[in-house]
């Protein structure tokens, strides 16, 4: 009889046979939906005929975004596990969609390879937002909560600031060609050094006017900076990639497009204090410079000068004649130390130098010939007798024997043989074949 299973195994058998499924999509009515405080997710999934329960892990669920409502119809993604406390198998969800969604997503990602391919989010190619525009475009819809969340913070952050809004609806079929309008007409003006693109939050498909491809080739190709504001600062949309900047929601693109001119004011004028005393510096050091000038004798009258300038002239011309001197004995000793340094290097005096040294040079060049050939002899009798001390014939010449079996193969243990078996026993001088008994 087999040996059973404990329940704890076979649950785990269980669990190791279901993961052979690996990650598998799964579509039914989402029910028993509910968010447990430690941040887990669970319901169960169900058509007409099963059910089975869902589990989706607090690190997931922060990730995942809005959560379907109870009743929905959806599409989950996810693995197969057994919870064994209860016996029951799970699936435990790694993303929940509304059924329509997963054909979108599908198409998102198409697309975002395409134009990624293409260098279209490439961060090279982006560049930076000026630092104090002239004006600022704002493409959105006309009357949106985001228009008024933009034009609040760009007010409250810069009241003079020159704005100039261009139309254009965020959602539904003929948005994408609208906003694609709208960022041509901002790009055109002449003022506009920056322009914000952008809409509330909302679905996939709510916000999908900013995944279509002809608004992104647009944000990536116009000559004005763009900044992508699109809904909450979990959504993220094809335009995100392709504009300059990316701004978490409408309000914060605005704090990114300008600064508060309130402490721009104050810079400038702590700029303009630090630049007056700066210049009240410099004009107080030149009047004190002057009045020295001014009390200075050389500036009495020309008869001072012309005195002063025939000083310099006696202290020249003294200084020249002791230079002239000093020149003419340094060149005449160097004359005499580069004759001694010829006398010096004569060839014959080179050649009676080296002839005295090559008696001795050949004194020492036999000797350490002699040296080295007694080192390598002495070497060379050492290694013989390592080599002879590491011989196998040595060691069977002391009375040890090497046993091979039928095989060839070297018998190390008794039990690598069995009474009949024939060996062959290699001995210091020849071999001897044997039999077990």
């Amino acid at each position: 009889m087999d040996r059973p299973y404990s329940v704890a195994l076979l649950s785990k058998a269980i669990a190791d046979r279901l993961a052979d499924l690996g990650t598998v999509t799964v579509q039914g009515e989402l029910s028993q939906l509910k968010v447990h405080t430690s941040g887990h997710l669970y319901a169960t999934l169900k058509d007409g005929e099963a059910i089975i329960s869902l589990v989706m892990w607090r690190s997931t669920v922060v990730r995942q975004g809005p959560l379907p409502k109870e009743g929905a119809s959806v599409v989950v993604r996810g693995s197969i596990s057994v919870y064994a406390p209860r016996g029951q198998y799970q699936l435990v969800a790694t993303r929940i969609q509304p059924v329509g969604e997963g054909d979108l997503a599908a198409r998102l990602e198409q697309l975002k390879a395409k134009l990624a391919t293409e260098g279209l989010f490439a961060e090279e190619r982006k560049r930076p937002l000026p630092f104090l525009p002239r004006a600022v475009g704002l493409a959105t819809a006309a009357g949106s909560a985001a228009l008024a969340d933009m034009l609040h913070s760009l007010r409250a952050r810069f009241p003079r600031m020159h704005i100039v809004h261009a139309h254009c609806a965020v959602q539904g079929g003929d948005s994408p060609m609208q906003i694609v309008r709208a960022i041509a007409r901002l790009a055109a003006h002449p003022e506009v050094d920056v322009i914000v693109a952008g809409r509330g939050g909302g679905s996939l498909e709510d916000l999908w006017a900013f995944n279509d491809e002809r608004v992104v080739r647009a944000i990536a190709a116009c000559p004005t900076p763009v900044v992508s504001a699109v809904g909450h600062e979990t959504d993220t949309t094809l335009a995100d990639h392709a504009a300059d900047v990316r701004a978490k929601t409408p309000t914060a693109a605005a704090e990114l497009v300008v600064p508060v001119e309130a402490e721009l004011r104050a810079a400038l004028a702590e700029l303009r204090a630090d630049l007056d005393a700066a210049a009240d510096r410099l004009i107080s050091g030149a009047r004190t410079r002057l009045a020295a000038l001014d009390r200075h004798r050389a500036l009495a009258g020309p008869d001072y000068q012309v005195l002063l300038r025939g000083q310099r002239l006696d202290e020249l011309s003294l200084a020249l004649g002791t230079a002239a001197g000093d020149r003419l004995m340094d060149a005449r000793r160097r004359h005499e130390l580069i004759a001694q340094r010829l006398r010096a290097a004569t060839p014959q005096r080179r050649l009676d130098a080296l002839a005295d040294a090559l008696p001795d040079a050949r004194r020492r060049l036999t000797r350490a010939l002699d040296q080295r050939l007694g080192r390598g002899g002495e070497r060379l009798a050492s290694l013989a007798a390592r080599l002879d001390a590491l011989s196998p014939l040595a060691v069977l010449a002391r009375g040890y024997a090497i046993v091979r079996d039928a095989r060839g193969a070297v018998v190390r243990r008794a039990g690598d043989v069995a009474r009949g078996d024939v060996i062959d026993v290699m001995l210091h001088a020849g071999t001897v074949r044997a039999r077990i008994e």
